[in-house]
């Protein structure tokens, strides 16, 4: 599915989505406007927990998702997973405006059982309660992506299990507003790790005694063994008003190896430049 307008949706259903793929591998989802809607934007998997199913390798790229929940409906994000799905990456997008009734108005949601999936590449901004949310899962790998301006927290992790929930890595956290860490962030670095990623809370500027983890300061974090090779600095945003159009070319993230995020073609694309 590529190169679509989905907008204006919800009206007789509310709790319709944008795109829903049940028990299925082996999709494109791609280039798609995804836009006023009350509900989740791309949603894929659906078997709770982790008993195996068909669905695997689904690729979601180059999608713009946006305006989201607009308040009506809760438990909801820009794109949302559940159960295993070994392969499937859900790369250069972006997420922006997701906003629940009450809780759960995430930009990107892997909920239970989600499994072996990569989250790269992608802007996440604007949205109530966080940018990444995870409830529980095992072996994911959330790395280099963009995430601005979530208000309620930067990043969730619900459920502790006795097994590595995600790698969280080479990504730019920025935030004015709440926590940058939200729910339950016990365990050790057997259970999640943090690292390589750049903080920054303009509030407290580069002043790393300032700045809270899961209720602890910068050095109680980095003993647990969480973000030690990560940074405390202005990311430098291009425009901070539109977070999608990157860093600067001086921005201390390409230090850490953060890759420039390419939206080049996001959303429906000319028919010229459609294979």
């Amino acid at each position: 599915m590529t190169d679509n307008e989905v907008v204006r949706l919800g009206r007789i259903f509310a709790p319709g989505c944008g795109v829903i793929l049940f028990q299925t591998g082996t999709n494109r989802i791609a280039h798609n406007h995804i836009a006023d809607l009350y509900y989740t934007g791309i949603s894929i998997g659906w078997n709770w927990g982790y008993e195996e199913t068909p669905c695997r390798a689904n690729l979601i790229e180059y999608n713009l998702v946006e305006r989201v929940g607009q308040g009506r409906l809760s438990d909801m994000g820009g794109f949302y997973t559940l159960g295993p799905q070994a392969g499937t990456v859900i790369r250069n997008n972006v997420f922006r405006s997701v906003d629940s009734y009450r809780y759960g108005g995430w930009a990107m949601y892997s909920d239970e059982g989600s499994t072996g999936i990569v989250v790269e590449n992608n802007v996440a901004h604007g949205c109530k309660d966080a940018g990444f949310h995870q409830h529980y899962g095992r072996d994911n790998v959330i790395r280099n992506n963009l995430l601005a301006w979530n208000r309620n927290h930067s990043v969730m992790r619900t459920r502790e299990e006795p097994h590595r929930s995600f790698w969280f890595t080479n990504n730019v956290v920025v935030a004015n507003s709440g926590t940058f860490l939200g729910s339950s962030w016990k365990g050790t670095t057997n259970q999640f790790l943090s690292n390589r990623n750049v903080w920054f809370d303009p509030r407290l500027g580069a002043d790393t005694s300032a700045y809270q983890f899961a209720g602890k300061d910068w050095s109680a974090w980095r003993a647990r063994g969480q973000d030690v090779d990560s940074l405390i600095a202005d990311p430098l945003l291009v425009d901070p008003e539109r977070p999608e159009l990157g860093l600067r070319r001086e921005s201390p993230a390409y230090g850490l190896g953060f890759r420039p995020i390419d939206l080049t073609d996001l959303g429906p694309r000319p028919k010229r430049r459609r294979r």
